[in-house]
């Protein structure tokens, strides 16, 4: 593939090379090189995301054939089971990884153990403030302070044996010093597990899956990512690898730094689950819309798909007109149309990937494929680049060679003057990008427990992460700065390659295209980037501002307006309009740089 390279590197010596045509190649060089690192690298990745108590665990485990006697290996229940992000991939012999929680994060999760069990809900709020079940039950096996119910003569009753212990102690702080003790993290160091005795394989799997999973192995710390490697992993491609990913199930918001990295990594395809009577889900709803947002719409079809997970007779009690359709593909199709007709009209998506899977009846292998095949599609894209890359070239040589002039060529820059004229005129200034985080913390959706949490961490709470908040409200204001205009180009574009007379400029449209569509990106990328790093150090190093938000807790009601007052303050009197110029002006150098490149490729001669 590097003759290509050498033949545009040749091209360039040229003296007499004209402005379009060396910008043009020039371009090429750049694209041809990224289209060819980004084959170079096999790894993918296919990321299930949803609800907490979705079915996405048990899905995942049967369509990867993850089942011992008919259990998955991975623990399952009825929500909120997995501790965490669970990574599997094929590999030459099974084996376990866990990547811990650091000892301070831990500490933290300890510390608002501690607050809860010495809380006396006195005010009301106390009530919303605790951990997730997941964490509170593999924190409580890693203590061995258990809650233990019986039944008495038809009566329930709960001994809770974190509470009673905490009585002997007179505040949170001592508590939580006596639960590090009592953990001992210095002896929970194991990471890796291996099938030493020769274990059945599945058995061993998930008998070792559960004691990480649960934190009741004596060894092991707080997993904060669990990754299986499984050799008969029933993924046979082997131009490519693929990491199959469980999120994290979701619970408040979407607004998660790993739910945004599933969506803009261009190696990752995103499973959007849903139950099926719920389907399209307000989860799998917002991440579409995150995604529209984050100016990732015309990616949206070709790297995610939403998957309803339905059960026995769900899809035969749709009803069509006054009964039940009684068969399952005939409910499924009328489920699907109806998915699609809600996201058209919504979010004015069309033709999104909408399948199907019930894990206790379906065979797993058209879904397995299908999604395997959306992986190949992705690299399949960037081998077109090449080969339309290398034919652009060597027409553009051929008109080097005979001095011709093209008449199409012009046609694109008469074309696309007015559309320049307006996009010098755009400029993608950011305005109080703030005030999201600021409606997000006093919003009805967002709990106390999640507002305390995020205080506690100087604001780095995955259920409200004040920068990711940042981040992603820069992002939103950017794009929809920039992208009306993309889209504008992209119709002008599309409108000129459907036109025989311009066919010698299709390969100059197609580089036009792919070129925006990088570019926007990467400006799209970098608002999000700068969103957070203008603030992020300069918040989390503020301990006056964390030591007064800390004393509200207990305070009385109206908890989460006393934190979005103090941090509305904060941005107030840091003078936030300065931060703000800086990333505007780094976004506005991008965009303009991004005119002039499109300047030059179609040779015009705009100012």
């Amino acid at each position: 593939m590097n003759n290509v390279l050498d033949k545009i590197d040749e091209m360039l010596t040229c003296a007499t090379l004209q402005g379009a045509t060396r910008s043009q190649l020039e371009n090429h060089h750049e694209m041809y090189k990224r289209s060819m690192q980004y084959l170079a690298g096999n790894e993918h990745k296919i990321a299930f995301i949803g609800n907490v108590g979705a079915g996405k665990t048990t899905s995942v485990c049967h369509l990867l054939g993850l089942v011992d006697k008919e259990v998955p290996v991975l623990s399952t229940g009825s929500g909120r089971t997995t501790l965490c992000e669970v990574h599997i991939k094929k590999a030459p012999e099974d084996k376990i990884e866990v990547l811990p929680y650091t000892d301070e994060e831990v500490r933290d999760y300890l510390y608002d153990f501690s607050l809860y069990l010495k809380s006396n809900d006195e005010d009301g709020e106390q009530e919303g403030f605790k951990l997730s079940a997941e964490i509170e039950r593999a924190l409580r096996n890693m203590l061995d302070l258990k809650v233990i119910r019986t039944k008495v003569n038809g009566k329930r009753s709960a001994i809770d044996h974190a509470k009673i212990y905490a009585e002997q102690f007179t505040n949170a702080n001592e508590l939580c010093n006596e639960f590090i003790q009592r953990v001992n993290l210095t002896s929970r160091t194991q990471t890796e597990f291996i099938n030493l005795d020769g274990q059945e394989k599945m058995t061993w799997l998930r008998e070792t899956f559960k004691l990480i999973n649960s934190a009741t192995h004596k060894n092991v710390g707080l997993a904060k990512k669990i990754t299986l490697f499984i050799p008969e992993l029933n993924v046979n491609d082997e131009t490519f690898s693929i990491t199959f990913i469980d999120t994290k199930g979701v619970d408040q918001t979407v607004n998660r730094v790993d739910l945004d990295q599933c969506l803009t990594n261009d190696k990752t395809v995103s499973v959007f689950c849903s139950r099926f009577n719920d389907a399209p889900d307000q989860t799998c709803s917002k991440m579409v819309d995150s995604a529209i947002q984050a100016g990732l719409k015309p990616r949206l079809n070709e790297e995610s798909i939403l998957l309803v997970l339905d059960r026995a007779g769900e899809a035969e009690d749709v009803m069509d007109y006054d009964e039940a359709v009684g068969n399952k593909e005939d409910g499924r199709d009328i489920k699907a149309d109806q998915v699609s007709g809600e996201l058209s009209q919504k979010y004015a998506v069309r033709n999104f990937g909408i399948e199907f899977f019930d894990a206790k009846q379906d065979k797993p292998e058209e879904l397995l494929g299908l999604l395997v095949n959306k992986v190949r599609t992705l690299r399949i894209k960037h081998e077109q680049h090449l080969i339309d890359i290398n034919q652009s070239v060597y027409q553009i040589e051929s008109e080097i060679k005979s001095q011709s002039t093209s008449l199409a060529m012009n046609q694109v820059k008469l074309t696309l003057e007015s559309w320049l004229k307006k996009s010098q005129a755009c400029s993608p200034t950011l305005s109080e990008f703030f005030i999201p985080l600021i409606d997000r913390i006093s919003s009805k959706g967002t709990y106390a427990a999640s507002v305390r949490a995020s205080v506690n961490r100087n604001g780095d709470w995955h259920n409200l992460d004040y920068y990711q908040e940042l981040a992603v409200a820069a992002r939103r204001q950017c794009v929809s700065k920039i992208h009306p205009l993309r889209d504008e180009l992209t119709i002008l574009i599309d409108n000129m390659l459907s036109q025989e007379e311009l066919k010698p400029a299709y390969s100059l449209l197609k580089q036009l295209k792919n070129t925006t569509e990088i570019r926007l990106d990467e400006i799209s990328q970098l608002a999000l980037a700068k969103g957070r790093s203008v603030y992020e150090s300069k918040v989390k190093a503020d301990s006056t501002l964390w030591n007064n938000m800390y004393k509200e807790w207990g305070q009385g009601s109206g908890y989460k307006g006393r934190i979005a007052e103090h941090s509305h303050h904060w941005f107030k009197v840091n003078d936030y309009s300065r931060f703000e110029f800086d990333i505007t002006r780094v976004l506005v150098e991008h965009w303009e740089r991004y005119i002039l490149e499109i300047e030059k490729l179609i040779g015009s001669g705009l100012k």
